[in-house]
């Protein structure tokens, strides 16, 4: 039998962090022990600061602990991905809250006076931060409003992709699936600023617009074999459709299709080339 490499082992509740906070909490208590004991002698100015000290790291020790053992179960309690990551960091960071509490009543912090200094450092944040804290409440929104959700296929503005995470403050979209590590990091504000537009889940919606100079008398036969012929290149029938519009007294042609995201390139240049071919005597292509 293969002896697990050590390396392998992940301990599943305690951390690096978790295990040094822990031994120097022994320590500390250790130390007030020996005092107590009589074994060794240390003066009341520095039993003081001991205990103060052994109070914070206590409190940063149970709180780290209780997120790591609980917040997975928080994140499973919900079905949906955001709300999972919602509620898990109002869950986390009332925790956090809690133990900062705890530690700054020990030091004779009322609750009044805590109240007070957060409502001055917000006001002179609020300025010094506020596309931080643009982002953040942009970040609510959109995990409790669900414009879109994680895996689906959205435009922002000239950014296009898949969403792979919605952070507290940005938002990751994934520009190519099979390079992981290319992808696109924009601020949650930006998503109050922009208009989105879904481009779909499992698909990609994708559109074309021509200048035409002319409609051709047969353009229903063109259309007919136009739409054919895409259907062979993109292999999907849904929302694929040919259609001529007018548009700021423009005459447009207008070609919409899905397609597999990370096909898009490839599939936007064979259309472009097909329409082209079928249409080639009434496309209009300005000369500056």
């Amino acid at each position: 039998m293969k002896k697990p490499n050590i390396k392998e082992i992940r301990l599943k509740y305690l951390s690096v962090s978790v295990l040094v906070t822990l031994f120097t909490l022994i320590l500390l208590q250790t130390a007030g022990y020996l005092d107590q004991q009589k074994i060794i002698c240390i003066p009341n100015e520095f039993l003081k600061i001991i205990n103060s000290v052994k109070l914070v790291i206590a409190t940063i020790f149970f709180t780290t602990l209780l997120l790591r053992i609980s917040i997975k179960r928080v994140y499973n309690l919900f079905d949906e991905v955001e709300e999972s990551i919602f509620y898990s960091k109002i869950y986390s960071w009332t925790i956090y809250s809690i133990g900062a509490f705890v530690i700054l009543h020990h030091f004779g912090v009322s609750l009044g006076n805590i109240t007070l200094f957060i409502g001055l450092l917000a006001t002179g944040l609020a300025f010094a931060i506020r596309d931080v804290l643009l982002s953040f409440f942009g970040w609510m929104i959109l995990l409790r409003k669900k414009p879109f959700r994680i895996g689906d296929y959205i435009r922002i503005g000239d950014d296009v992709g898949k969403v792979l995470h919605i952070g507290t403050f940005y938002v990751l979209l994934d520009n190519t699936d099979h390079l992981p590590e290319n992808f696109t990091r924009i601020p949650n504000r930006i998503f109050l600023e922009k208009s989105i537009v879904k481009l779909g889940t499992n698909l990609y919606h994708d559109k074309i617009t021509f200048q035409l100079s002319a409609i051709p008398e047969n353009h229903k036969e063109i259309q007919s074999l136009l739409v054919k012929d895409m259907q062979r290149i993109t292999n999907k029938n849904e929302l694929l459709s040919v259609y001529i519009d007018v548009i700021n007294e423009k005459l447009l042609l207008v070609v919409e299709y899905m397609v597999d995201f990370e096909n898009r390139h490839e599939t936007r240049d064979s259309l472009i080339g097909l329409v082209i071919n079928h249409f080639k005597n009434n496309i209009h292509i300005p000369v500056k």
